[in-house]
């Protein structure tokens, strides 16, 4: 079994057990563009929302650097089916905490995200 297999699958057992938190994403919609004529903007997209199930665990002591890796900072595992790959600095929401996405390790055995590990922080 592989490192990813075992991640997807605590996160499964979390689930199951009801420790596992929702995990939500969104990512802005496109504003389109500007219509001199109409003086409208046109073909934009609204913003999307993704959500997924996380499990939340923190990092050791001996992982907190001060910088990179600050006190409070969490690691949030998310699976990668149906959710999206977050970036840096933005705003995502662990059981119903919005907090800061500060880095994000993916998963990816071959071309395809499995799981993403998401740096939090503020949560």
């Amino acid at each position: 079994m592989t490192d990813a297999q075992k991640a997807l699958s605590m996160v499964e057992r979390a689930k199951k057990r009801g420790r596992a938190s929702d995990t939500s994403l969104t990512k802005a919609g496109s504003g389109g563009t500007y219509n001199p004529g109409t003086g409208e903007f046109e073909g934009g997209s609204d913003p999307v929302t993704y959500t997924a199930w996380g499990v939340k665990i923190g990092y050791e002591q001996t992982d907190i650097d001060g910088t990179l890796i600050q006190r409070g900072d969490q690691r949030v595992y998310v699976p990668a089916m149906g959710f999206v790959r977050p970036e840096t600095n933005e705003q995502i929401t662990v059981g119903g905490k919005v907090c800061t996405v500060v880095g994000v390790e993916v998963v990816a055995p071959g071309d395809v995200d499995v799981l993403y590990v998401i740096q939090v922080r503020g949560l």
